[in-house]
């Protein structure tokens, strides 16, 4: 016969392992709740250690044993400062147990204070707090896509619907959730088609972002508020072979890195001009010519393909009578097929004299 041999361990017995504080004002500091457990063993038990995910969450626990039939708490804190909204933490708790690890678990939603509304959720459309106005997606190779988001936040004590609004076939804008409770966090997901822009290199477009109160008579209010997209287009070169890199075009310009107006006298437009000439063996496109102060100043080139050896001649012309800018410092922008120089930028410069 085998016998059985008891062996004397200490056992954890957990009262609580989730905690909600439910909703509270970030002003008025750190919640804490106690979480409590029994050593239903025969040995001491030990808390070894107890292991937090960030800086918010915190520990306070007995170091020394508890003895078989004792009863002890782990106490955790939360620091709801700058952090606005519904909150999810978790503890692992590890002791001198099978199994040795235990995960604990709070939750609540914090109100934020007005300065914290202020700093991490500046826009506001209606009950709506927004993150920010701008979704920058930076530079993409045409063809390739990108996903952003912003966070939004109701700070009104009703339920309010969002909704965002775009027409643009390369942006697919989507809110989730957008039914959202009082308190609580939306985010607004732009899923961006480079394919579809409508221009290569700097493309600024707009959405808007919107509420409402789910159910009237409400506390809540509608608004919207614009959201700006932006992302730099460009070419994919990655693809090229050596052969095709041997016989692409190269883009010369006659004007190095500035063109200069001198004086313009008031009244008067100005004009001046440069040549591109493709010193490659393929054809050179010009995929676009840009300034970001268009209503004064016009870019235009009498072809946009320029064979092997020839020329394009670029004009452009300056009216200060659109502008109060006393210095011309403007920098204009050509995009080519050149994979080694597919972005040349040219300063445009001069003095406007507004006498």
């Amino acid at each position: 016969m085998t016998a059985l041999i008891a062996v004397a361990q200490p056992q954890v017995t957990w009262l609580e392992r989730q905690h909600d504080f439910g909703v509270f004002l970030e002003e008025n500091g750190k919640v804490r709740c106690d979480m409590r457990l029994v050593n239903t063993g025969d040995e001491p038990l030990l808390i070894v250690r107890a292991q937090v995910g960030c800086g918010c969450t915190a520990t306070n626990y007995p170091e020394t044993p508890i003895q078989p039939g004792d009863t002890a708490a782990i106490e955790i804190s939360y620091n709801p400062a700058g952090r606005p909204g519904q909150f999810t933490k978790e503890v692992l708790v590890f002791t001198n147990t099978e199994p040795k690890r235990t995960l604990l678990e709070i939750t609540g939603n914090v109100i934020p204070s007005a300065a914290t509304l202020d700093k991490q959720y500046p826009v506001q459309a209606g009950s709506l707090r927004i993150s920010q106005r701008n979704i920058p997606f930076g530079e993409l190779s045409r063809g390739k896509n990108r996903t952003q988001y912003l966070s939004a936040y109701n700070a009104s004590t009703d339920t309010i619907l969002v909704a965002v609004a775009s027409d643009k076939p390369h942006m697919r804008p989507a809110v989730v959730p957008d039914t959202v409770p009082p308190g609580r966090v939306t985010a607004l997901t732009v899923h961006y088609l480079s394919k579809h822009a409508p221009q290569w290199g700097f493309n600024m477009d707009s959405l808007t972002l919107s509420c409402k109160p789910l159910r009237q008579p409400s506390q809540a209010t509608a608004g919207s508020a614009v959201i700006n997209v932006m992302a730099q287009v460009m070419e994919d070169f990655e693809g090229l072979t050596d052969q095709e890199r041997r016989d692409a075009p190269v883009i010369r310009v006659d004007c190095d890195d500035r063109l200069d107006f001198g004086t313009i006298t008031p009244g008067q437009s100005l004009t001046r001009t440069f040549t591109v000439t493709n010193k490659g063996k393929n054809n050179l496109i010009i995929r676009r010519l840009w300034v970001p102060a268009d209503e004064f100043i016009q870019v235009s080139a009498n072809r946009t393909e320029v064979k092997r050896g020839k020329t394009a001649t670029v004009t452009v012309t300056i009216d200060p009578t659109l502008t109060d800018e006393k210095m011309l410092n403007v920098p204009l922008t050509l995009l080519s097929n050149d994979p080694d120089s597919p972005q040349l930028t040219i300063k445009l410069v001069g003095i406007i004299d507004k006498k």
